[in-house]
This record gives C-alpha cells, sequence and structure tokens, in this order.
C-alpha cells in the first residue's frame, strides 16, 4: 500500500507541474499577445500620422485588435483615403467597406486581408468608379526591406460609373480576378489574369467573353513593392526600362493570341523589343483588336495579313517574328505601323 501511495503523490506532483508550466505559457502567450497588439496599434497610428503630414487622410472607423490568441489583426468598419490633387491634378478620393487584415503570431510577416465591397474611386479628371466583388483577399510577405510578395484575388468583380442620379452604370466584370507580384533579386515578376471577362459598356463594341493573362519581369523595379515607383503614370515608372513579357494571352475559345518577347522603355515611353506572336484565326483577332482599340486597327489588320506570308505553322497557330524599334514595328522585312507610346 506505501508503494502504491507513493506512486499516486509523484503522479498527482507530476500533473500539478504540468497544470503550472501550462498557465505559464498560456500566460507568456497572452501577455505577447496584448503587447504586439498594442505594437500592431501604434504603427497603424504613427502610419495614419505620417500620410497625414503629407497631405493624405486615412480613415478607419471602429478600428480594433482581433484575434487572440493565435492570430493577430486588425478591422475596421470602413476604409477612407483622400489624397489632395496636384498640379497635374491627380487628387483622389477612395471608400470601402469594411476591412480585415491578420497574421498568425508564429508567422507575423505574412499578413492575410479581406475587403468588403463595394469600393468608390473618384480621381480628378475622370469619372467617379463603383467596383463590386462578391469576395476579395490580398495577401503580402514581408522581409527586412519591404514587401517581399503580395497577391490579390477577387470573385466576379464589376466595374462601373458611379452615377447617383440614375444609378450604376455597368462597364466591365469577370469570372474571377488575380494579381500577383513578387522580388526576385532586384527585379519584379508581375501576374494578371482575368477569366471570364466581359465588356458591358452601351457604347463598347460587342465582344465576346475572354480571358486575358500577363506574365512579365521588370529589370530594377523590385522597390515598386516598396512603394518606391518613379511617376505618376505607368508610362513615367516604365521611362528607360527593359524587361522579358513571358506571355500577353487573349483567349477567346476558338481564337488566341499569345504574344512574348524581350522589351526596352524609352525616357518617352516609346517601345523596342524582339517578340514572338502566337494567333489562332489571325483574322477575327484583328477584327476584334480594331473593334476594341480604333486606333491601333491598320497595325491589327497589316499584322494579320502578313502573318500569312512570313508566318511558319505550329499545333494549330500562326506564329511570327516581329520587330519593334522605336515604336515602330514589322515582321521580317514587312513594315506594319506605329505602336502608340506608353503614358
Amino acid at each position: 500500500m506505501a508503494a502504491s501511495s507513493g506512486k499516486t503523490s509523484k503522479a498527482g506532483r507530476a500533473y500539478v507541474w504540468v497544470a503550472v508550466v501550462a498557465l505559464l505559457i498560456a500566460g507568456g502567450l497572452s501577455g505577447a499577445w496584448y503587447y504586439l497588439a498594442g505594437q500592431l496599434e501604434a504603427q497603424v497610428t504613427r502610419l495614419i500620422a505620417d500620410a497625414r503630414v503629407q497631405g493624405t487622410e486615412i480613415g478607419c472607423p471602429g478600428r480594433a485588435a482581433f484575434g487572440y490568441p493565435f492570430r493577430l489583426g486588425l478591422r475596421c468598419d470602413a476604409v477612407t483615403i483622400e489624397a489632395p490633387g496636384d498640379a497635374r491634378g491627380q487628387g483622389l478620393r477612395a471608400t470601402a467597406g469594411a476591412l480585415r487584415t491578420a497574421a498568425q503570431i508564429y508567422r507575423p510577416n505574412r499578413v492575410v486581408a479581406e475587403l468588403d465591397s463595394p469600393l468608390i474611386v473618384d480621381a480628378q479628371q475622370t469619372p467617379p468608379l463603383d467596383i463590386r466583388w462578391q469576395l476579395a483577399q490580398a495577401s503580402a510577405s514581408f522581409w527586412s526591406d519591404g514587401m517581399d510578395q503580395f497577391a490579390l484575388v477577387a470573385d466576379r468583380p464589376v466595374v462601373a460609373l458611379a452615377q447617383p442620379a440614375a444609378g450604376r452604370l455597368p462597364l466591365f466584370e469577370a469570372g474571377r480576378f488575380e494579381a500577383h507580384a513578387r522580388r526576385r533579386d532586384g527585379d519584379l515578376d508581375i501576374a494578371v489574369s482575368g477569366a471570364d471577362g466581359r465588356v458591358l459598356a452601351p457604347d463598347a463594341p460587342a465582344l465576346p467573353a475572354f480571358d486575358a493573362s500577363a506574365d512579365l519581369t521588370i529589370t530594377g523595379a523590385a522597390d515598386w513593392l516598396a512603394g518606391h515607383m518613379d511617376g505618376h503614370t505607368i508610362g513615367e515608372a516604365l521611362a528607360g526600362r527593359a524587361g522579358t513579357l513571358r506571355s500577353l494571352k487573349l483567349d477567346l475559345g476558338d481564337a488566341s493570341a499569345e504574344l512574348s518577347g524581350d522589351f526596352m522603355v524609352a525616357a518617352d515611353g516609346i517601345l523596342s523589343g524582339d517578340f514572338e506572336l502566337a494567333v489562332a484565326d489571325p483574322q477575327r483577332i484583328a477584327a476584334l483588336v480594331a473593334e476594341a482599340a480604333p486606333q491601333l486597327k491598320s497595325v491589327a489588320q497589316s499584322l494579320a495579313s502578313a502573318i500569312g506570308f512570313v508566318g511558319r505553322q505550329d499545333n494549330g497557330r500562326n506564329i511570327v517574328a516581329l520587330s519593334l524599334r522605336d515604336g515602330n514595328l514589322s515582321a521580317g522585312v514587312i513594315p506594319l505601323g506605329q505602336v502608340p507610346a506608353i503614358r
């Protein structure tokens, strides 16, 4: 009986120690969570204050930390951003629904976010837009020199003109939209895709539903993820840069076009590069391009005609090598026209 009593006593003490250790761990985790929550609140407050100094007002009503004990996140009942205009008329006001961000305690450098529809964007010199979706989620990974990766996925996005007097005027919708960006050494990899896209604007050409995607690398642009993009427009940001276009694709089901190659953008936005174009049913693609972008009509028609003379057949597609020099596009010795500068 004495031996049995001793074993029971030892087991009891073991359980006590396990309980004590569990309580200490729980207390430590709780203390760490509330400390990090305080740091997060301080960082957001500082970010809003810094933006205000630069003239931009950021609103996050109902702001609160959440996720205890294993996640740490911030939520707002709504999000507002108001940036003043400048001499070029670049002012912006944007409002959106509730925002929720969170990171796992054991992986604080990866943040996921979810934003509720709608997003109203009112920029100077452009009509206000009303953008809605069923679900929009984003994620970002950070390292010592800032953001390292970014991803955005939106289900059933619809872009419309915001017209309070007459209701929304839809312009475009898609089944799904995705955008991904990542640093790779000093370069920036970008991939964008849209599935089941449809043009809805009443005065737009009657285009069929389509899938579109782009996959490219911009040399020396890794700092763009940290917000260090030069210029106010994409043309200004790309000026003087080179890159690789792995794929720029438009797929209409029975007709498609895919462009790939290396490129360079001059200081004035003029493009140069060597490309390969693969087209299924080039005449139909040319007709659709002419409808969607009348300024490219002559280039598209010339290209469709040239493909039959200088292209080669591969797996049901016509493939042709293109040369672009200072905005002048040609297929071999056949001139195709002028490609507009990127602005």
